[in-house]
């Protein structure tokens, strides 16, 4: 089946000399794995596209007996000015994308989830600073599309006691947007998105582990 769809690229794994296999979430068919052949020979021009978080128009054969498709073409539907440049983007982008890679799901048609997600990355490609906090109330607003909408601290301490700096840094990314300046350290925002990485399990009963935490924290000092 032939299908046009717009796709978030998230991450990829080489596949034999030259191809890759990459997860792609869709809003027409939610995370997918698609292979890509040759994208890795030497005179591809193509290979650009697939950078973490780059948002793209996609049409793909989707193959019904397998959990592995092909693309038959692609190409960018936004080109990112800051995202893949700065430092501590790209760390952003490395935990973001690994992270919606667990979260994710393969339920068809998600606009209004794929229509926050691509806004928000570009409202923080559009950042020139103060985006230190922009991870973790990502982490906070995107709960709404599980059903779990935090709308005060409280909700997470339930699982886990916090004291007022905690509660009202939690609070304060809740309610305010991407571009109002938050009071935080690297000390807090470590905290909390430790915090937010176990909530999301505990709602959604699945063990989430991820690999980028480590070079974000190392970043946000």
């Amino acid at each position: 089946m032939i299908t046009k769809t717009r796709g978030l690229f998230l991450s990829h794994i080489k596949y034999g000399e030259t191809s890759i296999i990459c997860k792609i979430f869709t809003e027409s068919l939610g995370l997918q794995s698609f292979i890509v052949n040759g994208i890795r020979k030497s005179k591809s021009k193509n290979i650009g596209l697939f950078q973490p978080l780059n948002i793209m128009d996609m049409v793909v054969y989707l193959n019904k007996k397998s959990e592995l498709h092909r693309i038959k073409e692609i190409k960018p539907i936004n080109i990112y000015s800051s995202l893949h440049n700065d430092i501590s983007k790209i760390s952003l982008c490395f935990f973001l994308s690994e992270f919606l890679s667990k979260v994710c799901t393969t339920e068809e048609n998600q606009y209004n989830k794929f229509e926050f997600i691509i806004n928000s990355f570009k409202f923080l490609d559009s950042m020139k600073d103060g985006y230190h906090n922009f991870h973790i109330q990502f982490l906070l607003k995107f709960l709404k599309f599980f059903g779990f909408e935090l709308s005060s601290s409280k909700q997470i301490s339930r699982f886990s006691t916090l004291n007022l700096e905690t509660a009202k840094y939690i609070d304060d990314c809740i309610k305010n947007n991407y571009d109002i300046k938050i009071d935080s350290n690297n000390i807090l925002r470590n905290k909390v998105i430790n915090l937010l990485i176990e909530y999301y399990s505990r709602c959604l009963d699945i063990k989430i582990k991820l690999k980028s935490t480590t070079v974000l924290k190392n970043i946000f000092k």
